[in-house]
Protein backbone atom coordinates (compact mmCIF):
# COMPACT_ATOMS: atom_id res chain seq x y z
CA UNK A 1 0.00 0.00 0.00
CA UNK A 2 2.85 2.36 1.04
CA UNK A 3 4.12 2.14 -2.97
CA UNK A 4 0.95 2.91 -4.15
CA UNK A 5 0.83 6.05 -2.13
CA UNK A 6 4.22 7.23 -2.96
CA UNK A 7 3.00 6.95 -6.48
CA UNK A 8 0.07 8.85 -5.83
CA UNK A 9 2.29 11.64 -3.73
CA UNK A 10 4.29 11.90 -7.15
CA UNK A 11 1.47 11.91 -9.37
CA UNK A 12 -0.43 14.93 -7.29
CA UNK A 13 3.18 16.81 -7.41
CA UNK A 14 3.12 17.03 -11.36
CA UNK A 15 -0.51 17.76 -11.35
CA UNK A 16 0.29 20.02 -8.18
CA UNK A 17 -1.26 23.74 -10.21
CA UNK A 18 -4.64 21.46 -11.09
CA UNK A 19 -6.01 19.70 -7.54
CA UNK A 20 -8.43 21.19 -5.69
CA UNK A 21 -8.55 21.71 -1.84
CA UNK A 22 -10.36 18.56 -1.84
CA UNK A 23 -8.19 16.54 -3.49
CA UNK A 24 -5.37 18.12 -1.63
CA UNK A 25 -6.89 17.05 1.58
CA UNK A 26 -7.91 13.35 0.37
CA UNK A 27 -4.24 12.97 0.15
CA UNK A 28 -3.19 14.12 3.19
CA UNK A 29 -5.76 11.91 4.37
CA UNK A 30 -4.48 9.18 2.86
CA UNK A 31 -1.21 9.78 4.26
CA UNK A 32 -2.53 10.05 7.33
CA UNK A 33 -3.94 7.01 7.76
CA UNK A 34 -0.57 5.47 5.92
CA UNK A 35 1.58 6.60 9.45
CA UNK A 36 -1.30 5.43 11.44
CA UNK A 37 -1.31 2.06 9.97
CA UNK A 38 2.54 1.77 10.37
CA UNK A 39 2.43 3.35 14.23
CA UNK A 40 -0.07 0.53 14.77
CA UNK A 41 1.36 -2.25 12.86
CA UNK A 42 5.27 -1.52 12.04
CA UNK A 43 5.74 0.25 15.84
CA UNK A 44 3.40 -1.86 17.52
CA UNK A 45 5.88 -3.26 19.46
CA UNK A 46 8.02 -0.60 20.20
CA UNK A 47 7.92 1.28 23.69
CA UNK A 48 5.75 4.08 23.86
CA UNK A 49 8.21 6.74 24.75
CA UNK A 50 10.15 5.40 21.50
CA UNK A 51 7.44 6.70 19.30
CA UNK A 52 6.68 10.20 20.61
CA UNK A 53 7.78 11.39 17.40
CA UNK A 54 5.04 9.64 15.22
CA UNK A 55 2.23 10.29 17.67
CA UNK A 56 3.07 13.72 17.42
CA UNK A 57 3.01 14.23 13.71
CA UNK A 58 -0.24 11.98 13.65
CA UNK A 59 -1.40 14.66 15.88
CA UNK A 60 -0.06 17.50 14.33
CA UNK A 61 -1.47 16.55 10.82
CA UNK A 62 -4.60 15.67 11.81
CA UNK A 63 -5.27 19.02 13.54
CA UNK A 64 -3.93 21.11 10.87
CA UNK A 65 -5.16 19.14 7.45
CA UNK A 66 -6.77 22.49 6.33
CA UNK A 67 -3.60 24.61 7.01
CA UNK A 68 -1.87 21.86 4.72
CA UNK A 69 -4.18 21.90 1.98
CA UNK A 70 -4.44 25.97 2.28
CA UNK A 71 -0.60 25.95 1.70
CA UNK A 72 0.85 27.89 -1.83
CA UNK A 73 1.97 25.19 -4.25
CA UNK A 74 5.72 25.14 -3.31
CA UNK A 75 4.89 24.67 0.50
CA UNK A 76 2.67 22.49 0.06
CA UNK A 77 4.86 20.22 -2.91
CA UNK A 78 7.82 20.73 0.04
CA UNK A 79 5.27 18.91 2.91
CA UNK A 80 4.37 15.89 0.09
CA UNK A 81 8.31 15.61 -1.11
CA UNK A 82 8.49 14.91 3.39
CA UNK A 83 5.95 12.77 3.73
CA UNK A 84 7.01 10.60 0.56
CA UNK A 85 10.48 10.47 2.19
CA UNK A 86 8.78 9.47 5.59
CA UNK A 87 6.46 7.11 4.35
CA UNK A 88 9.54 5.14 1.90
CA UNK A 89 11.26 5.32 5.15
CA UNK A 90 8.64 3.54 6.89
CA UNK A 91 8.07 0.80 4.75
CA UNK A 92 11.56 0.04 4.44
CA UNK A 93 11.72 -0.37 7.87
CA UNK A 94 8.95 -2.76 7.90
CA UNK A 95 10.29 -4.61 5.07
CA UNK A 96 13.86 -4.98 6.61
CA UNK A 97 15.69 -3.02 4.13
CA UNK A 98 18.88 -0.98 5.57
CA UNK A 99 18.20 2.62 5.01
CA UNK A 100 20.50 4.25 2.14
CA UNK A 101 22.85 6.59 2.70
CA UNK A 102 21.92 10.67 2.35
CA UNK A 103 24.22 12.72 0.61
CA UNK A 104 23.89 16.42 1.56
Amino acid sequence: MATTLITEIQQAQIRLPLLSRADRGALIVRILRELKTHRREVLANVPAERCVWIDRLIASVSSTISEITNMPDTEFNRVLTEFEKLIATLDGILHGEKPSKTIH
